[in-house]
């Protein structure tokens, strides 16, 4: 047996291939672009929502207080799509690292908005 042929024997009986399907990654890149696209929605719309008056966010947040606590647990859910992303090529790391940065953005105007802040300034 040749050396050559040993070699590739190796890297089979290795198993280095990527845990996930040529289909998965693809379905995984797409999802990744939704995702990150909304939530980029999400922040645009939460910088608009600080804009507005005190009591204005205050009656959004007891109006829509459950709704936003399902976001939070949607978000919990977007941050490990976004880690599994990170595992993919160069596209899908850099649509993680986007929806990472617009979670962490999100989140911190969802605080603001519970916990009370004098709203952004433009």
């Amino acid at each position: 047996m040749s050396k050559s042929h040993n070699r590739y024997q190796l890297l089979d009986d290795l198993d280095f291939s990527s845990p996930f399907s040529l289909e998965n990654v693809a379905d995984l890149k797409f999802n990744l672009y939704l995702r990150a696209r909304e939530v980029r929605q999400i922040v645009v719309y939460l910088e608009k929502l600080m804009l507005k008056k005190k009591s204005e966010r205050d009656l959004f947040v007891s109006e829509n207080r459950n709704t936003i606590e399902a976001l939070m647990k949607v978000f919990v859910q977007d941050s490990n799509l976004s880690i599994e992303g990170m595992q993919l090529d160069n596209e899908a790391a850099a649509l993680s690292v986007q929806m990472a940065t617009d979670l962490r953005q999100s989140i911190s105007l969802i605080n603001a908005l519970f916990y009370g802040v004098d709203g952004l300034k433009s």
